[in-house]
């Protein structure tokens, strides 16, 4: 039996899923797991074909905010173009 411990575990290994681990990536949480029914991504592979795009939603935001339908916060064009 693995004994593994971490600081977060992701159930659901699906957009959503692979978004927190994205983000907690970018937060340099290191101890999380992603756990899923079946491998991790299987959802996108069961989406119609029209829905293969995803398009950033950001211009509904202004510049420099984030953008919370984004998957991961280097995803966020419009937060990552925010005046220094």
């Amino acid at each position: 039996m693995n004994t593994s411990s971490f600081d977060v575990v992701i159930v659901g290994a699906g957009a959503a899923g692979v978004g927190c681990g994205v983000v907690l990536r970018d937060l340099d949480v290191e101890r999380f797991t992603l756990l899923d029914q079946h491998a991790v991504g299987a959802s996108f592979q069961r989406w119609p074909e029209e829905l293969r795009l995803l398009t950033p939603s950001f211009p509904s935001n202004a510049f420099g905010v984030l953008d919370l339908n984004a998957f991961g916060l280097s995803a966020s064009r419009a937060f990552s173009l925010r005046c220094a």
